[in-house]
């Protein structure tokens, strides 16, 4: 950008802050036409628009906008003024429709994010104000000060081309769906809520009722009060809620200014009922997901490589149990390693002291330590209730993990405190391993 453009943009920027609509909208005009790449400046013209109650107009200025996102990959931030859009002019499907045509389900292989220049934030305040559906602000007639804008010739800048469709990312869940599921999801199952430096956006331990992505800023996530982990743009979390109502299993604050996309439990269910590829959709994203963390987080799994993760995570089968049915045997060879993905499992022993043995919730996985260092299964597994699991035999798991030479030297020394600690029945919670 050209330092009278610059300028121009700073002029823009004072005529806003004091409230003078029209000088700040035209200025900010003037810089868009150039510098079209400038996407924050386009947002203000929008927002400015909106302002004024020129509600139709702002759609249109941010439609143009999400265009651009969208062509940049971009996706949550585009899905997001999808949203303020729809606030602005609920006839408008235009921006959800080209989102829809570049990143329903399609046949082209995955591809890297691209990295633009010129990302610019989401405007939280357009957004707040186009979900309460503020009235317009009043203010007395003003003169616009145009001369400001005309003292310096500006150096006109090409706006960048778009890169072609199969350059674009695919995006987990949406780029499965079709053009009119994904375009049902974004008007009926969405919301866009927006929060600062500190706030919690969901709890640990607190019925789950909804899953969200993350479309501007970082967020942390917090178990026992303690940070684990650090998510930024495109993330998604609280996800488990759509399938089971699961309690959360961590707390998740924003680290700074944050916008969040949020799917409630209850319109997405009705989505499902209306589009069966919706459950199909959420339940092989659901599946990916705890692979993913299973993967990463299973220290006997951790070591493994991309290409052997994708090769274990295609080894895993679906599979269900009725309450009170035994899913493992004290004592039996073990079989096969399980990873819950619904319902709950109580482990206890057949004989002696009961046990103290938290339960197995969604996300865990069992039956690793006793595949692996072939040992004899050292407690009861049984459903507490109706439950959804991934299996991957026994034969299998052995072929693909204890390849890995790094897993291998960590099969003797788990097994072994396994054996110590089912001994001592003093297993600290969410350290089991079967």
């Amino acid at each position: 950008m050209s330092d009278a453009v610059r300028r121009q943009k700073d002029r823009a920027a004072e005529f806003l802050s004091k409230g003078k609509l029209a000088a700040a909208l035209e200025g900010y005009r003037a810089v868009s036409k150039a510098a079209p790449g400038d996407l924050g400046v386009r947002q203000k013209v929008a927002e400015i628009l909106a302002r004024q109650g020129e509600a139709k107009a702002a759609a249109a200025e941010y439609t143009e906008v999400v265009q651009r996102y969208a062509e940049q990959g971009l996706f949550f931030k585009a899905i997001a003024l999808c949203r303020v859009i729809l606030q602005l002019d609920p006839a408008n499907a235009r921006a959800q429709e080209r989102l829809a045509e570049l990143y329903a389900a399609r046949n082209e292989p995955p591809s890297i994010r691209l990295v633009m220049p010129r990302v610019a934030p989401l405007e939280a305040a357009a957004i707040a104000q186009a979900n309460a559906a503020a009235a317009p602000v009043s203010a007395t007639k003003e003169e616009p000060e145009f001369d400001l804008f005309i003292e310096e010739a500006l150096v006109f800048e090409a706006e960048p081309p778009p890169p072609p469709r199969g350059a674009l990312p695919q995006i987990p869940l949406f780029s499965s769906l079709s053009n009119e599921e994904l375009i049902a999801v974004m008007r009926d199952a969405m919301e866009v809520r927006s929060f600062s430096a500190g706030e919690t956006i969901l709890k640990e331990g607190e019925p789950g009722e909804a899953m969200y992505a993350l479309a501007q800023g970082t967020v942390s996530v917090l178990r026992a009060d303690r940070r684990v982990a650090t998510m930024e743009e495109g993330a998604f979390f609280g996800e488990m809620a759509l399938l089971s109502g699961a309690p959360r299993l961590a707390t998740v604050v924003a680290d700074g200014d944050v916008v969040v996309l949020e799917f409630p439990r209850e319109p997405m269910d009705g989505l499902v009922a209306r589009f069966p590829n919706v459950r199909t959709g959420l339940e092989g994203f659901f599946r990916q997901r705890l692979l993913e963390n299973l993967l990463r987080a299973n220290p006997l799994l951790s070591p493994l490589d991309e290409a052997e993760r994708a090769a274990l995570s295609q080894a895993f089968q679906s599979c269900t149990f009725r309450k009170g049915e035994v899913i493992l045997e004290e004592g039996t060879t073990g079989e096969a390693v399980y990873l819950l993905l619904r319902g709950r499992c109580t482990v206890f022993h057949r004989a002696g002291t009961p046990s103290p043995y938290p339960d197995l919730v969604e996300g865990d996985a069992f039956g690793e330590i006793s595949v692996a260092a072939q040992l004899p299964v050292s407690a009861v597994v049984q459903a507490r209730e109706p439950v959804v699991a991934l299996r991957v035999t026994a034969a299998d798991f052995r072929a693909l993990v204890l390849s890995n030479p790094a897993v291998k030297k960590q099969v003797l020394q788990l097994a072994s405190q396994r054996l110590t600690r089912t001994a001592q029945l003093g297993l600290a919670e969410g350290d089991l391993r079967i």
